[in-house]
């Protein structure tokens, strides 16, 4: 796709001016760097567990869905994959890679902000009987991303994975979930603060992680002091209702 910057290469008076070849390589070599950061892109997979005899396969179906607008949130990506048409999806059976620890992963909301302990129960029955968790359209409720620290944060889906927990699940790859990736495996500081919405402007892309969200409370108390530093944590501070 061309990109608008080239316009700029038409013949003009730079170019007639200066008459220095090296110069206009650097420009072109400048501009070009320029059009391949503009088409940036982020990588969705949706993961579910495979039967196998090990019990180390996953179903993957992933889509690179390319960002036309610097604004394009980690949410609008994840609806452009659910719009997307299933013909344009990446379907394959791979082996886990990386064993990650669901109480490791790094949780969004304090106790407080977990709604309710009978949905939380509902849900284990659920999982217990042999299903899955998914929202009505089928898609599964646990989303999350990793930063340039390599952690995993949880930004949707806590009570479902509580109730992972809870049945017995122990690691990622045992539950229906989403990843968003960057082009580089993770995603930076700046694209996490889209998920304390509209308190977002109150923090920057190094202490986000001091704090959590309850959207349950009032305006102004949603933005809260971190409690539970993972999901470990949380599951240990919600035990005694379940």
């Amino acid at each position: 796709m061309a990109c608008t910057f080239f316009k700029a290469l038409n013949p003009s008076p730079v170019f007639a001016l200066t008459g220095n070849i090296l110069s206009a390589t650097a420009e072109i070599c400048l501009l070009l760097i320029l059009c391949m950061h503009m088409l940036n892109y982020r990588l969705v997979k949706l993961i579910h567990p495979c039967k196998s005899k090990d019990g180390n396969l996953i179903c993957v179906s992933s889509l690179k869905v390319h960002l036309k607008d610097k604004n394009t949130t980690i949410y609008d990506t994840v609806d452009h994959f659910k719009n997307e048409l299933d013909s344009k999806i990446r379907k394959t059976v791979e082996e886990v890679k990386e064993l990650v620890l669901l109480k490791e992963i790094i949780n969004l909301h304090n106790i407080d902000g977990i709604k309710s302990m009978n949905q939380i129960r509902t849900m284990v029955k659920e999982i217990k009987s042999g299903n899955d968790i998914l929202s009505p359209n089928g898609f599964p409720n646990i989303k999350l991303v990793k930063t340039e620290e390599l952690e995993w944060i949880l930004f949707d889906g806590h009570h479902s994975l509580l109730s992972y927990m809870i049945a017995g699940r122990t690691y990622l790859h045992e539950v229906p979930h989403f990843i968003i990736e960057g082009e580089n495996g993770h995603v930076n500081g700046r694209e996490i603060l889209i998920f304390f919405g509209i308190h977002s402007k109150e923090l920057n892309s190094s202490n986000w992680r001091k704090y959590v969200i309850n959207w349950q409370a009032p305006k102004e108390r949603q933005l809260c002091k971190r409690e539970q530093n993972n999901m470990g944590q949380l599951l240990d501070s919600i035990s005694v209702y379940y």
